[in-house]
């Protein structure tokens, strides 16, 4: 605490976006959503220079492009990663009580906010450099090397910046979960038409691949089940796992349960208070795959400098890769180690070839996903005892009950706590088994893309109905 609250003077100098003094307008939102969508788009179209002079960027594991919004060696290389990872780091220090803050206090909140925000601005410029001295973005000289990391860095605040303004009301959602589906479904529309040809038999996308076996060429294992001769490789399988995936995720986000509520300020007007079967919607998801993705960074970072011939055995056993297939170029995926259990199989056929490997990444997986679920209740003050706080003052009591933040804190409890465990596992085992059975745009990507959708269509409905109804929304809020 003591450390953070030494940090307080350099907040003050920190690029920052002021929030909204007025009613922002739905169509003004609308605007600069479009506005932050198109500049992040063309930052992934736009390539580094002059490294496309050079040498084009390495492909990566899939897993850096879903979870940090990335397109490698471009302006957008870094992607949301700094912060995302800033986020990580911070959920782990105040949810492990390391740091101890109180995030209903305005102070310490503040405190928390500017704090992630520095962490994100010195990773931004932290990953800039490592993705240089490591060699995974080649340069020629020390010139080349300094453009880069300046292009990396700028860029990379300015995305930061475009997250904060959305998520301080001059837009919808936040930068993050924008960024984040827009990759997903850019994955997923090239993993169904693509038409570039990976090997003579065999397509990168799924609908060519269909093509090509119906005619007679190709092989029709690999179509059904997936090439393990690729990193990506969409199949048949992976297609009906989708749709499945699909329409599970779109019944699990319409389960809740529903908590009498009335309000004695309106004359006792009745009502009902829903909670979600996943309450803790799809952000363990998002910092489980992230912890992972980080490690895996790192451990193909120590592999390729330290280990790229497997000769040490205390660093094999952390985690060594192999090249395979991935587009028109190779990509090193794990082969064996710790990571190689914490990464999951590209499609079922390598999960069949594999298959302890595929129970391991399920149950690991699975396990992150409830620790932080416990963690985001705690800190994002989604727990018993704070809902409890917020619905008193709003005016809201439990039928039968006296209005008090003990009683209601008392029948949340009965719930809650279990949600939140609960929501942790499934969302957990839905992105974790998906992944198994190869399903296009990957298990955590397609469970991300469908809560951002959810988020988006929330954010929405009540965006309109504050505006064409506002006494309705003033009534929500209590006053």
């Amino acid at each position: 605490m003591p450390v953070l609250e030494a940090l307080r003077p350099i907040f003050s100098i920190l690029p920052e976006v002021p929030k909204p003094k007025r009613t922002v307008s739905f169509r003004e939102k609308l605007l600069w959503t479009t506005i932050v969508l198109t500049i992040y788009l063309v930052f992934t179209e736009v390539p580094l220079y002059p490294l496309a002079k050079v040498s084009n960027a390495q492909n990566y594991n899939p897993l850096f492009s879903i979870i940090f919004a990335t397109r490698f060696g471009t302006l957008a290389h870094l992607g949301v990663g700094p912060i995302v990872t800033a986020g990580l780091i911070m959920q782990l220090l105040v949810g492990s009580k390391i740091i101890n803050l109180d995030l209903t206090d305005k102070s310490h909140r503040a405190l928390y906010t500017g704090t992630q925000k520095f962490l994100a601005i010195v990773f931004t410029l932290f990953e800039s450099i490592v993705f240089i001295a490591s060699g995974l973005l080649p340069v020629s000289n020390l010139a080349q090397a300094v453009l880069i990391i300046l292009q990396l860095f700028f860029v990379g605040i300015i995305i930061i910046l475009m997250d904060e303004l959305l998520q301080k009301g001059w837009g919808f959602g936040s930068g993050i979960s924008l960024f984040i589906l827009t990759g997903v479904a850019l994955q997923v529309f090239s993993s169904l038409f693509s038409p570039i040809a990976v090997a003579p038999d065999q397509f990168f996308g799924l609908i060519p691949n269909i093509i090509l076996v119906a005619s007679g060429g190709g092989n029709f294992w690999y179509l059904l089940l997936g090439n393990p001769n690729f990193a990506s490789s969409p199949s048949i399988l992976g297609l009906i796992s989708m749709i499945v995936v699909l329409i599970l995720l779109v019944y699990l986000q319409s389960v809740k349960v529903e908590i009498p509520v009335a309000y004695p300020k309106y004359g006792g007007v009745k009502a009902k208070i829903p909670l979600q079967l996943l309450y803790v919607s799809n952000v363990p998801v998002i910092l489980a795959a992230a912890l992972v993705a980080n490690l895996l960074f790192v451990t193909q970072l120590i592999w390729s400098r330290y280990n790229i011939n497997g000769t040490n055995p205390i660093l094999s056993a952390l985690g060594y890769f192999k090249y395979v297939q991935s587009g028109t170029s190779s990509t090193p995926v794990p082969a064996g180690g710790l990571i190689y259990y914490l990464t999951p199989p590209q499609n079922f056929y390598q999960a069949m070839l594999d298959p302890v490997r595929a129970i391991v990444y399920v149950i690991i997986f699975s396990l992150l996903c409830i620790l932080f679920s416990y963690a985001w209740v705690e800190t994002s003050g989604m727990n018993a005892e704070e809902q409890a706080k917020k619905m008193v003052s709003s005016g809201l009591q439990v039928p039968g009950f006296r209005q008090s933040n003990l009683v209601m804190a008392s029948i949340l409890k009965r719930y809650i706590p279990t949600l939140t465990w609960f929501s942790g596992l499934l969302v957990g085992l839905l992105a974790s088994v998906s992944d198994i059975f190869g399903v296009i745009g990957t298990g955590i990507g397609l469970l991300l893309a469908i809560g951002i959708i959810y988020q988006y269509y929330m954010i929405l409905v009540q965006q309109r109905l504050e505006e064409e109804f506002p006494s309705i929304a003033r009534f929500l809020e209590g006053k």
